[in-house]
């Protein structure tokens, strides 16, 4: 099962595009809303983790140190996918610090569309971006795997081959993410069937 840690207090009600997105992989999926539930249990009960975009990082850090969901992010073992916040998250887990970097609309990236993750995909796509923070550098231990005009760094992947992160937000085809960005999740969901084995 793969664990969604839903930032985005938005959708305190609501399906998320995100839980669409996995919707149309049929791979089962478990959702905690960090603002509201805090963080899964049984750690063992997710084979990966998803963590979505959203407005604070107040529940993965307190100041430098971390709280309760980074501790829980970081000693997580399975394949992580981090969109947005979620890849800010990664690489504060990492060392690395944020700038600012504000975002908000469809924007042209580059992808290496050899990696796992973006199979299938063409190595430039049309995206949509919502964020104020970006990466200044590429955290240690991992490697860049998308590339943006405005925001330079657009993905991470770890070199361990079980930590991937993404400033663009692939769910959010009604407000102009390519179709095929959709891919990513299913690509995602076979690295998670793969490492499960």
């Amino acid at each position: 099962m793969i664990c969604i840690l839903q930032n985005d207090s938005d959708f305190d009600k609501e399906i998320s595009p995100v839980e669409k997105a996995l919707d149309n992989t049929g791979y089962e999926y478990s959702t905690w809303k960090t603002f509201l539930d805090g963080f899964p249990k049984d750690e063992l009960s997710c084979d990966g983790l998803v963590i979505t975009g959203g407005f604070s990082m107040s529940d993965y850090f307190k100041g430098r140190a971390l709280s309760s969901g980074g501790t829980f992010v970081s000693r997580f073992g399975g394949p992580i996918l981090g969109i947005c916040l979620g890849m800010q998250i990664l690489a504060r887990i990492s060392g690395e610090s944020l700038v600012i970097s504000r975002e908000l609309g469809v924007s042209q990236i580059r992808l290496d569309a050899s990696h796992e993750l973006f199979l299938g995909i063409e190595s430039e796509v049309t995206t949509y971006q919502r964020h104020n923070y970006g990466l200044p550098y590429v955290p240690y231990g991992y490697r860049q795997i998308a590339w943006g005009n405005e925001t330079f760094i657009q993905g991470i992947a770890s070199t361990d081959g079980l930590r991937f992160g993404i400033q663009f937000h692939p769910e959010e085809i009604e407000l102009g993410s390519e179709e095929q960005l959709r891919r990513i999740f299913a690509n995602y969901c076979r690295i998670v069937s793969f490492h499960k084995q």
